[in-house]
Formats: structure tokens, sequence, C-alpha cells
């Protein structure tokens, strides 16, 4: 899932070790650490919508298509008293993590166009599978206060080119319409993709066990080069 909606440059600033609080624009470390305590940890919002057919890019242009169960968590961190902030002074930390299914378009590229995988499309049979992934967005500023009410339960695939919807601002769902940011931004970012299952036994403890294997995997992330790397894998389909 190349998250085109951003830029490069926020892409490689956007695995999943937790939320890194940078601050954007002029605030002070210890005008953030006097509001952080204040927020008395917040009982985060978590929220959940189910995408439809949404289009997934790799290396070069649209190659699958996902459905899957987006949950996003926002955690509030206070009021900033800094006056660089007065005009969106309520600050959140965020992230979201994705759970479904890709269906793969025979022909269209394959998702690593890295290396010896340069030019390759993707072959007659179409496969499917299981992806996961997860984001992580820094510290950001609000000029309201966000509620799991403005979530959509459901996001038809109408909507998925829909500006309002990008992955890269995702979080921006949870607020009333009119909201303005500062901030936002992804930090740590990884989504994985497997096809063509296969049934393997290996010995654990001494005892015989089955697990299910996958022939292909590629997996898109902040550290690998958006996956267009040799360790990033691929997915290929089927002759």
């Amino acid at each position: 899932m190349k998250l085109t909606t951003i830029t490069a440059s926020a892409l490689a600033a956007a695995s999943l070790a937790g939320v890194a609080l940078t601050t954007a624009g002029a605030a002070s470390a210890s005008t953030t650490s006097v509001s952080l305590m204040a927020a008395h940890q917040a009982k985060p919002i978590v929220a959940t919508t189910v995408l439809h057919n949404r289009p997934d890019s790799g290396g070069n242009g649209t190659w699958a298509y996902d459905t899957m169960t987006r949950t996003l968590t926002l955690t509030y961190l206070g009021k900033s008293a800094d006056p660089a902030h007065a005009a969106a002074p309520y600050m959140y930390s965020g992230s979201i993590s994705d759970n479904g299914t890709f269906l793969d378009i025979p022909g269209a590229y394959t998702p690593n166009q890295g290396g010896h995988d340069l030019g390759k499309v993707l072959l007659p049979r179409q496969v499917s599978g299981p992806m996961r992934g997860e984001a992580d967005f820094g510290l950001f500023y609000a000029s309201a206060k966000a509620g799991q009410v403005y979530v959509p339960a459901s996001l038809p695939a109408s909507q998925n080119a829909n500006p309002a919807y990008a992955t890269g601002t995702w979080v921006d769902v949870a607020f009333p319409a009119g909201t303005t940011f500062s901030g936002i931004a992804l930090g740590d970012w990884s989504w994985g993709y497997s096809a063509m299952p296969a049934k393997v036994t290996v010995i654990v403890n001494g005892k015989k066990v089955t697990k299910t294997v996958y022939r292909q995997q590629w997996t898109d992330a902040w550290n690998n080069g958006a996956g267009q790397t040799p360790k990033a894998g691929n997915i290929t389909g089927l002759r």
C-alpha cells in the first residue's frame, strides 16, 4: 500500500514501535511535557471502518484491490499553551491498523518494481490472500476535539478516491467538518501481503505441527524503499 497521498519525504519520516511525539511548529519541549502530564492518560478513541475494494498501489500503479477493516486509535494529549498553536490547540497522537484481504489485477505491474523485478507484470491467474499493516502518526494539533461519532463505519468503493479518506491523513476522519490541523504526518508504517498458501509439517518440541506458509509475500514499509528492494519480496500471481 504505497502512500501516494503525501510526499515521499513525509513517508520516509512515516513495524510499528509506538508513537513518536515529534512536535510540529514552534512548541517547546517544556510546554509539551506540561500539557501531556495534564492529559491524565485520557482514554483513547478506538473506531473501525470497513473499506471496500480500495485500490492498492505498488511501484508502478495500482496492482490490487483491498477489502479490509481499518482500526483508528486516537489519544488526546491535552491542550497546548503555546501561542503558536492558539488556532489549533488540541494535541493528539494516533495510529491505524488494517486487517483484510487483497485481490491482484492480472496484467498490472507487480507491486515490487525494484531491481530484477523492474517491468514485471502480474501473471494471468489471479491470486488473493491476507493483508495487514499498521502506521503511526506523531503529535499533531487540531482546532476541535475528536469523537468516535464522526468516523464512518463503512467506506464504499466510490469514496476511495476522496481526499478526505486518504491513508496519509486518516486521523482527520475523527474530527468534525471544518476542523483545521497542524503537523499531521506518518511515523513508521508497514503493510504485508501473502499469497499461495501451503501446508507444511514441522517438529515443535518433538511433536509434528502443521502450519500454513505462503509462497509469495510482499512487504511495503517505511524502511525498505516502500517495498522496492529485493528483501521486500513480491506478489507475482500465477500462470
